[in-house]
């Protein structure tokens, strides 16, 4: 006699071979009929799947979209680009402005970097092999739509080495709210010396409250690397930095005699807070724009939208953009012109790909989006239409005009960090204008390589 666990045993092997017949069955009938899965079928999905490319895309924050997300504009052309290129995929990885070109050329040496990076004119990752040139993705017209001198600072050797997006000068920026309350004139012009700079700035500076302790300061300032705005000032006798062949020449007697008159004008006068002239720039930003307590400083354009933004919404304050104030010359400004580059390929198609994109966010149509973020367009017809449209544009342009673009030298992080080292030294009195200057070119020379 059978138990009831045998007969539950011999059910369930019955019922898994019904079930595996009828898998076989219906698996008859489809191939019969003309319902395949075949291996042609899988072929195909694997050659589907060979077909798919991801490119890897580094980038900063840059203005604020509708979804308040400074990296909304990027991810928006990126969902477009896919829709348009099925099995192209593209990864953004999203980077910090303190530390995202450290992280890029970290990868770049570990042979592990992204495909897309803004770093376009970077002249040390140039010459180390881990930029494409782009010349093959523009004709001869094309070209002619940009700026020239857009073209000119991101190339090397001849060749173009990123896609020209935008370009960005200093200028002083004022607090016109506070001129009028010490009843200041404006600057004008051709007025605008570095004498009267200080004498303003001396009047701006004062104890409102009379508690023995300075409310407001006439002038603030930041000696950090990628900031160039307090640099301006040492042009004011007809120094410049850097001479056309990429040689240090600041230490020259235009660049001693402007540096003497800082040194001494500083140390003698308190116009600033103490904390000026250290790294921060959000201390500066905030001290000029939240506490409204600084009257003037130099800025990149960048703070045009911001500024504009914060007086629209009743928060801010009427402000105005100044030239650099001029000693026995006009001083002039500094400049960055900025654009993406295609970093080290070894499949064409994907360096196609690459370059496709590229053209897609600097097109004339998404240069217009620039205006938000208070730069200059690289297209020239662009740029013109912002000029034509907005005063600081304008203003920003007439600076442009004169300014000193970076100079193409390798090792530019360390450069930049001895001369902001060395000023500051000096202009807090723990060395001579004459011994900082020497010190500069001294450890310059030592590690520069012009091209």
């Amino acid at each position: 006699m059978k138990g009831p666990f045998t007969l539950f045993f011999n059910r369930l092997i019955v019922k898994k071979i019904s079930l595996f017949l009828i898998i076989i069955f219906i698996f008859s009938i489809l191939v019969s009929c003309g319902g395949k899965v075949n291996s042609n079928d899988l072929l195909k999905q694997k050659e589907d799947k060979k077909q798919e490319i991801v490119i890897t895309l580094w980038d900063f924050p840059r203005w604020e979209s509708e979804n308040n997300s400074r990296f909304g504009w990027i991810e928006k052309k990126i969902k477009e680009f896919e829709k348009a290129h099925p099995g192209v995929y593209i990864y953004l990885k999203k980077l910090k402005w303190e530390y995202g070109m450290f992280e890029i050329k970290a990868a770049c040496q570990a042979g592990i970097n992204p495909d897309i990076a803004p770093v376009a004119g970077d002249y040390d990752l140039i010459l180390s092999g881990y930029v494409e040139p782009v010349d093959e993705f523009f004709t001869k017209e094309e070209l002619g739509k940009y700026d020239e001198r857009a073209l000119e600072a991101l190339k090397v050797n001849g060749r173009l080495y990123g896609f020209p997006w935008f370009l960005a000068t200093y200028g002083m920026f004022i607090n016109k709210d506070l001129f009028e309350e010490r009843k200041l004139s404006f600057p004008s012009k051709g007025d605008w010396t570095f004498q009267k700079f200080m004498d303003t700035a001396i009047k701006l500076t004062w104890d409102k409250n009379r508690d023995k302790k300075v409310d407001y300061y006439g002038f603030d300032y930041v000696l950090k690397p990628g900031n160039y705005g307090f640099w301006g000032l040492l042009t004011m006798d007809g120094a410049r930095f850097f001479d056309n062949e990429g040689n240090f020449v600041l230490n020259s007697k235009e660049g001693l005699s402007a540096l003497k008159k800082l040194s001494e004008a500083f140390q003698k006068n308190v116009i600033f807070p103490p904390e000026a002239g250290d790294r921060n720039e959000n201390r500066l930003w905030g001290n000029f724009i939240e506490k409204k307590k600084v009257a003037m400083i130099f800025m990149s354009s960048w703070a045009i939208p911001l500024l504009e933004k914060k007086k629209n919404e009743g928060s801010g304050f009427d402000f105005e953009l100044l030239p650099y104030p001029g000693g026995e010359s006009q001083a002039h400004s500094f400049a960055v012109a900025s654009g993406y580059a295609i970093l080290k390929q070894n499949d064409e198609r994907k360096k196609k790909l690459c370059g496709e994109f590229l053209k897609f966010i600097t097109s004339e149509k998404e240069q217009e989006n620039l205006l938000k973020y208070g730069v200059l367009p690289a297209i020239k017809s662009v740029q013109e239409k912002a000029v034509s449209e907005n005063q600081f544009y304008k203003k920003s342009k007439e600076l442009l005009t004169s300014a000193e673009f970076l100079p193409k030298v390798r090792n530019w992080q360390e450069i930049e960090n001895i001369i902001n080292t060395e000023l500051l030294l000096c202009l807090k009195g723990k060395k001579t204008p004459e011994k900082a200057l020497q010190d500069m070119g001294k450890n310059i020379s030592g590690i520069v390589t012009s091209e």
